[in-house]
């Protein structure tokens, strides 16, 4: 936000320097990320009036102009078409600079000479409108220096307002923080208003469809105005706070807006149907073209302020196209509101249009003040515009709340800050913010939360605001101290940090992510769990909308955007916090830890460049969370895999994860649609499983078992098995009929296709036989194998593949 110091001083009364103000204002917590000087003396730039005008004879776009300087006429070629004759403007002769170091001479343009400039606002750095020349007012008298008309440069701060503090983006907001900071009193403009005889009901009449939308309503009747250019005083300002000036009416009410803070909206009267204002909801497949022209298609959960026949303004964003104020306006209908900014940010965000208006409404307006800005407006546009206001205003409140109250406990704030700053200081805080105090005690400052503090909400905002107008250099530099608790256990944060070690000597790399999201990214990946979401009340934007309820779909987002830089193979992990709501509406949270595989990483250097199977991805990502069940020291052999459904993979390729009879989490294969999402060809594996299962034995001591004496003797088996059958129920199997001497079985081979009867898989398993006690002979061998065959074809109707 840009603030005009001159403009600023019309509020409080200020004797410092702008880097004075600067500083003041950081360190109350208000960033200042610039200082600008806007303007210069202009030496020898004057008025120049246009007396003389004709087409320039070799080129269709330049004019031929004679220019009075106020002491004899000049020829200058022009490009600008924004000009009539008689009309003033800055006229640069030849030998002048101007700013930018830019220095007039005299030239020949496509055979016609020209001896001076008549200039743009952006050649005089005043702002970067180059749209044609800078027209003056029509008194203005030839020769008289710009300077005398535009007077000194001014100095303009430039401030970054951060989402809690919309009270701020306006002048009078920022000259409340300095009239607290120094001390000073707050001048708010005084409202006179001349009234005609007609009321404001012969001119509209207003319904609100949607209360919790828009909690209050207001509109104004002009009539008899005269539409022309705004005074070059307005004029200057707004282009100083980077706002173009369109037209007396339009201009007020984006002063007023910088003034107060509050958006206000001009309609031409007699373009609303009926003479009724509705604000309701988009209906299902409405359209509207706002003003810059473009058609927007609208969804249902959009305010729409309308007439009897259409809507003529996307609430608290743009006004429709066909009902802005024209050059013939005559009656102008001024509406002043306020909507719902949860509503304004996810409109904004949907149509990708973002202005003025839905900035500050998206952040939060004061309520209280609709009336007063309204007023404020009409006040400005009688003075400019000339007319009559219709008597009175239609106020339609249907959201008016009681003032909140918050007590703070001086003695909790003189723990949080270090300093005692006393009851009486603490009261003056709060009076020099316009903060109401209720009642007082040694013990407690109880206040009334004004309308246009919205970020008042619990006892340590408060805290913050003595803090920061108290000052920071009160407050002592004490060493910070680290407290040994007796009996404290750490071992649930140390447990983790060991997962999160773990997973790192895997081969696997730690991502972070907030834990806010945006719906639409939720959307994409289901929508069956909207009931369960937790929705922030008042998010810093519609991209951080909604707690995550799952660590999967950022993971995918990250594992996009890495293959989008070219980077084709990752295993990554995050560790983190997600949140749902249960069927009674109580909010949970749970630790869970993410895996994401992409590409070939489970591949050896040599078998990079073949295609990946997605079974392949499947089974590196089964293999991760077995290798992590294992390193946390849980029982890998009570690991259980389970065919399930689940929403982000293709039907048949999830299972959930089991230890024993305890719920794990879930493994699988991205659908395709969302790999397709960030153009990735190769399988995606994914895995969440919560934290809590995977810590308990973390901090058991591992038994140790001595080196084998004894060699081991291994023997194979390949069976023919219904392809419904599972790994686990084989392992089930062979694990029952196994003698203590069965030490390893792995999975070596899994095959379906010719030679192996349709319906049916053939899985090739290599198993290890070792005693402790002696050597085994082959006769003992083979007498274990066989009976685990025959398990096999007893229990799972297995056929034994031979050669």
């Amino acid at each position: 936000m840009k603030v005009p110091v001159s403009w600023l001083q019309e509020y409080v009364d200020l004797d410092a320097t702008p880097q004075e103000l600067a500083d003041k204002l950081t360190f109350s917590g208000i960033e200042v990320e610039g200082i600008a000087t806007i303007g210069s003396d202009y030496a020898g730039v004057v008025v120049g009036e246009v007396r003389h005008m004709e087409p320039h004879p070799g080129a269709d776009r330049l004019r031929l102009c004679r220019v009075f300087n106020g002491t004899e006429e000049l020829q200058v070629v022009c490009g600008a078409t924004n000009f009539e004759v008689g009309d003033k403007a800055p006229f640069a002769g030849v030998g002048v600079t101007l700013p930018g170091d830019f220095k007039i001479k005299k030239a020949k343009i496509r055979g016609e000479k020209s001896f001076g400039m008549l200039c743009a606002e952006d050649e005089l750095e005043l702002s970067d409108d180059h749209d044609g020349i800078m027209i003056l007012p029509h008194d203005s008298i030839p020769g008289t220096p710009l300077s005398d008309i535009l007077g000194p440069p001014d100095t303009v701060l430039e401030l970054e307002i951060t989402w809690n503090r919309p009270d701020c983006l306006s002048i009078i907001g920022i000259a409340r923080e300095f009239a607290a900071l120094y001390g000073t009193s707050l001048k708010i403009p005084e409202i006179s208003l001349n009234e005609g005889t007609a009321p404001i009901s012969d001119f509209v009449s207003v319904t609100i469809d949607d209360a919790a939308g828009c909690p209050r309503y207001t509109a104004r009747a002009l009539t008899d105005i005269k539409i022309g250019p705004s005074p070059l005083w307005m004029q200057r300002r707004l282009s100083m706070c980077g706002v173009r000036p369109i037209n007396n009416i339009v201009d007020v009410t984006n002063y007023v807006m910088l003034e107060c803070g509050h958006p206000l909206h001009a309609f031409d009267h007699a373009l609303l149907s009926e003479n009724q204002i509705v604000v309701r909801t988009a209906a299902s497949g409405e359209k509207m073209a706002t003003l810059d022209g473009v058609e927007r298609p609208l969804t249902s959960d959009m305010l729409l302020i309308a007439d009897s026949e259409k809507p003529v303004a996307i609430a608290g964003v743009m006004g429709a196209a066909g009902s802005e104020i024209q050059a013939d306006t005559e009656t102008v209908l001024l509406e002043s509101a306020c909507f719902d900014p949860r509503r304004i940010r996810r409109t904004s965000s949907t149509l990708s249009l973002s202005t003025e208006s839905s900035h500050r409404f998206e952040r939060g307006v004061n309520v209280e003040t609709v009336d007063w800005a309204s007023n404020r407006a009409a006040q400005l546009m009688q003075s400019l515009a000339g007319g009559f206001v219709a008597t009175g205003i239609l106020d339609v409140y249907p959201g008016k709340r009681e003032p909140r109250q918050i007590k703070l406990e001086l003695a909790r704030m003189d723990r949080l800050l270090g300093v005692s700053a006393g009851v009486d200081r603490v009261v003056a805080i709060f009076e020099s913010l316009m903060i109401p105090v209720v009642e007082k005690s040694p013990e407690t400052v109880t206040v009334e939360v004004p309308a246009f503090r919205l970020d008042l909400d619990i006892e340590a905002d408060l805290v913050e605001e003595v803090a920061r107008m108290y000052g920071l250099a009160h407050v002592p530099d004490i060493i910070p101290q680290a407290k040994v608790v007796p009996n404290a256990c750490d071992e649930p944060s140390r447990a983790i940090f060991s997962c999160r070690d773990k997973l790192i000597g895997l081969g696997l790399h730690e991502i972070m992510s907030y834990s806010f999201v945006s719906e639409s990214l939720l959307n994409i990946f289901t929508e069956e769990d909207q009931a369960a979401r937790v929705l922030l009340p008042n998010p810093v934007s519609a991209d951080h909308g909604v707690m995550r309820n799952s660590l999967i779909p950022q993971m995918v987002e990250c594992l996009g955007r890495n293959h989008s830089r070219q980077i084709t193979d990752a295993a990554l992990f995050e560790i983190g916090k997600v949140f749902w709501k249960d069927s009674e509406g109580a909010v949970n949270e749970e630790d869970r830890v993410c895996i994401g595989l992409m590409g070939k990483v489970g591949c050896g250097e040599l078998e990079k460049r073949r295609t990946v199977k997605p079974d392949e991805v499947f089974l590196w990502a089964k293999g991760v969370v077995e290798a992590l069940v294992s390193a946390q020291r849980l029982d890998k052999d009570t690991l259980r895999f389970t065919p399930a459904e689940h929403p982000y993979s293709e039907p048949g390729e999830a299972v959930t994860v089991k230890l024993g009879d305890t719920p794990l989490g879930v493994l699988g294969l991205l659908r395709k649609d969302l790999r397709h999402r960030h153009r990735m060809a190769d399988p995606v594996a994914f895995a969440e499983l919560p934290v809590t299962p995977l810590l308990g034995s973390v901090f058991t001591n591992p038994v140790f078992h001595p080196i084998p004496q004894y060699p081991a003797i291994s023997r194979d088996v390949a069976i023919a098995v219904d392809q419904n059958v599972s790994h686990s129920a084989i392992l089930k199997v062979i694990h029952e009929a196994a003698p203590v001497e069965l030490t390893g079985i792995d999975l070596f081979d899994i095959f379906t296709g010719e030679g192996v009867k349709r319906g049916t898989k053939s899985l090739g398993y290599s198993l290890t036989y070792r005693s402790f006690e002696r050597t085994l002979t082959d006769e003992d061998a083979n007498g274990y194998h066989e009976a685990i065959k025959d398990a096999l074809k007893r229990e799972l109707d297995v056929d034994i593949r031979e050669g």
